[in-house]
């Protein structure tokens, strides 16, 4: 979707919405050192199968392809509560009542075990996680997509490997990865925030 077919979709309104969403969503991801100990290999996994499926293993790439996948995560962050988005149970995932996120990190087999779940929510069932209308969901993905070609292409990265099928796979997965770790109750690793120095106060004369 084009910017011009973007406006043709979207009131004003709709348009400034997106924008801010996306703007909140980029902030968030800012924030993020790392996922959790569960969606952290398991975004990697579903990274790298994917690539190796389309023909996009390059390392360039690959970090595209994680960056969109951390903006998904941190979409759903941003839109869960002003949008009163469903949740998901362990149960969605194949999981047990209580699941133990820390054991279910360290074990591969577990890790693997999540790969088909997530794969099949983000493409089949994305409806029960994300209750968008599906034109600000689409309008979004065109935002989002535009973004991050002019952020990441380069001579070696061209706006075709970057392409919005890619990326909403890449938000999809991030999204509903968010949802798995809302589940588990478990949390990413934010990234430490600087101190701010307070200026020294001068001593009277």
């Amino acid at each position: 979707m084009t910017r011009r077919e973007l406006r043709k979709t979207l009131a004003r309104d709709g348009r400034k919405w997106i924008k801010e969403v996306w703007q909140a969503a980029t902030a968030t991801s800012a924030e993020i050192d790392s996922l959790s100990p569960v969606t952290t290999p398991l975004g990697t996994r579903l990274i790298e199968s994917y690539g190796a499926r389309e023909h996009a293993s390059e390392a360039e790439v690959q970090r595209a392809l994680r960056i969109a996948l951390l903006a998904g995560y941190a979409t759903r962050f941003v839109v869960l509560a002003p949008t009163s988005q469903p949740t998901l149970r362990p149960s969605a995932f194949q999981l047990g009542s209580k699941p133990d996120a820390a054991r279910i990190g360290s074990d591969p087999d577990a890790i693997k075990r999540l790969l088909d779940p997530v794969r099949n929510i983000a493409s089949e069932q994305f409806d029960s996680a994300m209750t968008l209308p599906h034109d600000i969901w689409t309008s979004y993905v065109a935002t989002a997509t535009q973004k991050l070609q002019q952020q990441l292409v380069t001579k070696t990265l061209t706006w075709r490997e970057l392409q919005r099928d890619r990326v909403e796979r890449m938000l999809r997965y991030g999204y509903v990865l968010r949802c798995l770790d809302e589940a588990l109750g478990a949390e990413p690793v934010v990234r430490p925030q600087p101190v701010e120095q307070s200026e020294p106060v001068a001593k009277g004369g």
